[in-house]
């Protein structure tokens, strides 16, 4: 995974289980990856003794051209927002430069034993401000 001021990207070749059978990639699929992307970017942030954890409050996608079996997609991650309780995520897939599908993805930090919002810690938000779109 390559990774710039504003942006983390990573490349995924389409495997043959996100294919329907009309060969197009399941709609969840592109889900499922950008989340796999947020994530690659999410294990460089520094950990502190008391962390939350984060849950998805929200997600949509919206979709511009389908992916099939074999297609090098190309995600990019970015962070658009970064606020008290929630971080926000945009990832934007591509295949050959042209745009497939962008994505928004909204976690909500949490209490590990209560669930309930809690403020992002200082230091995850002052590592997050370099990847802000």
């Amino acid at each position: 995974m390559e990774q710039a001021a504003d942006i983390t990207v990573s490349e995924v070749r389409i495997p043959f289980r996100d294919i329907d059978m009309h060969g197009h990639m399941h709609n969840a699929a592109y889900y499922a990856h950008a989340e796999a992307a947020v994530a690659g970017l999410w294990r460089h942030r520094p950990v502190g003794p008391n962390d939350p954890v984060y849950l998805v409050r929200k997600s949509g996608c919206t979709f511009h051209k389908g992916l099939r079996l074999d297609d090098m997609a190309r995600l990019n991650v970015a962070v658009t927002r970064i606020g008290a309780t929630s971080l926000s995520f945009a990832v934007a897939i591509a295949r050959d430069g042209a745009a497939v599908a962008d994505l928004e993805i909204v976690w909500v930090a949490v209490d590990p034993a209560t669930r309930q919002p809690v403020n992002v810690p200082q230091p995850i938000r002052d590592w997050l401000k370099s990847f802000l779109a």
